[in-house]
């Protein structure tokens, strides 16, 4: 759509591929007819409206079809609007204005505008209505979010860098969905939005951060730029603003195109530069590398970097691989050209720097190419790159408590309470007063001496605490226990040379720390009695079920499940 100033859509009854060359005395007009009868053509004159209506004309008697002008629009860029109108007129068609929608995609706005990104604003709205998170749990709501939700903006993502304001609107209605909240009121956002974002197997849920995987899409633009310069965009690219070259180092000017500025900023921005990092260039013919300054010899760094004293004094600093020597006797020669001769001091360094050249070998039949370093295949992808950012983005570490919660096929409403357990940001008392949130009491509902912490009322309360020391009595197990969560999980769960029992274990953890959270609201809301008999009755009916649904061996009836635990457990 860069050199658009013509357009016309056309209705007919079939659709088809077809492309027409239309000569006239003083000028060519190109018409192409793309998939959904789209028209598009050079200068628009009067003569071309004339010269298109008979190409129409034409196309219709050649192929049988009847185009329907009602159904059609002219629009034309560049042109008063008289002029449009009379075009319209002479053919008998209706006239589109801009911006207008183009394979889903706005054209004539600027991609900052707010009206290019209101409909999926708006989609997420309504796939988020208020009502829904009532219906759903917590699990359920993560994964509306991610397999639902992150998809909506992918269009739009790949071609167009999305602004702050927009990123902020649409975090906005995806964290009040996740916590509960709706488009009036706003609940407590318990964990930090980076952190919901990152990795599962780094304490986060795997929301898609939207920067980050906006600039993972735009990249691939350049890639498909450096590998596909015989194409018709990268052609048109690469004659307007210089191609790969001018992405990585050109300057921003008034004349380019905002789509093209933001592509640069994809790649020269400071923290996007872990893309240019991964990229190297596999040397062929030497016509697309540029000797001096990409990055071709497999290492971080270009032969700038390395031999900067000899860079100063090349006289060939933009040159190509190609340019910088010839075959001769079915080998390569370089051929270097100084601005001065060397100095005694930069003769070792020569040397060492043609050493470093020596095993290159230049194919004049084959073309180069470039090498996306962070996929085993070598090409570019969305997956590899989201990945790379994110990892640039933080420090963590995987942990492994979090891996092993995740891959665990038990309810996503069970995943989404372990994970907030293990993180201690379910709303307990304490945890409700750290955030301003005003109690007649911060005292635990079910002993009423100490305060409610997640610690406390879980693993130390009285009420709770011979419940764990119930299960390890079945297999003749003794404490300590640790009160933290985590590690609690840690030492119940993980003390079996077998991983099989190890997952039997994690199951009934999560499960008995779940009922015992859903009694615990119990007492709080509906003033019910805590029974410890009805909370391990629930939770091993729990575990039993989850077991049953992730273990394709376990055939067991609960009857006798919950008569063998210390079989079924050790």
């Amino acid at each position: 759509a860069e050199g658009l100033t013509g357009l016309m859509r056309t209705a007919t009854s079939k659709n088809l591929f077809t492309s027409y060359q239309v000569g006239s005395m003083k000028e060519d007009v190109n018409i192409l007819q793309y998939a959904d009868d789209t028209l598009f053509f050079g200068a628009a004159t009067s003569a071309n409206v004339r010269v298109l209506k008979s190409v129409l004309r034409c196309y219709e008697l050649a192929s049988g079809l009847k185009i329907n002008y009602t159904k059609s629009q002219f629009g034309c860029l560049g042109k008063s609007e008289a002029w449009c109108r009379d075009a319209t007129n002479f053919l008998n068609c209706s006239q589109t204005g801009t911006p207008f929608s183009y394979l889903g995609i706005p054209v004539g706005s600027s991609p900052t505008s707010r009206s290019v990104w209101q409909p999926i604003i708006n989609k997420f709205e309504s796939k988020l209505a208020s009502w829904k998170h009532r219906c759903l749990s917590m699990g359920g709501r993560i994964t509306l979010i991610n397999s639902v939700l992150t998809a909506l903006p992918i269009y739009l993502l790949s071609f167009y860098r999305i602004s702050k304001k927009v990123v902020h609107k649409i975090v906005s209605i995806q964290r009040n969905f996740l916590w509960g909240g709706d488009n009036v009121s706003s609940k407590i956002p318990w964990v930090k939005w980076d952190n919901v974002c990152l990795p599962k197997s780094k304490g986060g849920l795997g929301i898609k951060d939207l920067n980050k995987l906006n600039a993972a899409l735009l990249g691939k633009w350049g890639w498909n730029l450096a590998n596909n310069q015989h194409e018709l965009w990268a052609r048109i690219l690469l004659s307007k603003y210089g191609g790969w070259q001018s992405l990585l180092y050109g300057r921003n000017s008034a004349h380019i195109s905002p789509w093209w500025r933001d592509l640069k900023s994809v790649f020269q921005q400071q923290q996007h530069n872990i893309l240019t990092t991964n990229l190297r260039w596999k040397v062929g013919n030497g016509a697309k590398v540029q000797f001096w300054l990409d990055k071709w010899r497999g290492d971080d760094l270009t032969l700038k970097d390395k031999y900067p004293a000899l860079f100063q004094i090349s006289l060939h600093q933009d040159a190509t691989i190609n340019l910088m020597g010839q075959v001769a006797d079915n080998r390569w020669d370089w051929r270097f050209q100084w601005r001065r001769n060397l100095f005694d001091h930069e003769i070792d360094s020569m040397a060492v720097f043609m050493e470093d050249i020596a095993d290159v070998h230049i194919h004049p039949s084959s073309m180069d190419s470039l090498i996306w370093r962070a996929d085993n295949t070598g090409s570019y992808s969305t997956k590899s790159a989201y990945n790379l950012l994110m990892v640039d983005s933080t420090s963590l570490a995987e942990d492994t408590v979090f891996r092993s919660l995740w891959n665990l096929k038990i309810p996503p409403r069970a995943t989404a309470f372990a994970w907030r357990l293990l993180k201690n940001r379910l709303p307990t008392k304490v945890n409700l007063r750290r955030r301003q949130v005003a109690l007649s009491s911060y005292r635990c509902p079910l002993c009423d001496v100490e305060e409610e912490t997640v610690d406390h009322l879980l693993f130390s309360c009285t009420s709770t605490r011979s419940l764990w020391w119930e299960v390890l009595s079945w297999v003749s197990r003794v404490g300590p226990f640790p009160i933290d969560p985590k590690s609690h999980f840690i030492q119940f769960s993980h003390w079996n040379s077998k991983r099989h029992l190890d997952k039997r274990w994690e199951v009934l953890w999560i499960a008995l720390s779940m009922t015992i959270w859903k009694h615990r609201n119990s007492v709080v809301f509906k003033n019910h009695i805590f029974s410890p008999e009805k909370v391990m009755d629930e939770a091993l009916f729990h575990t039993w079920s989850w077991l049953k649904c992730m273990d394709k061996d376990f055939h067991i009836h609960f009857n006798q499940w919950s008569t063998n635990l210390k079989e079924e457990l050790s």
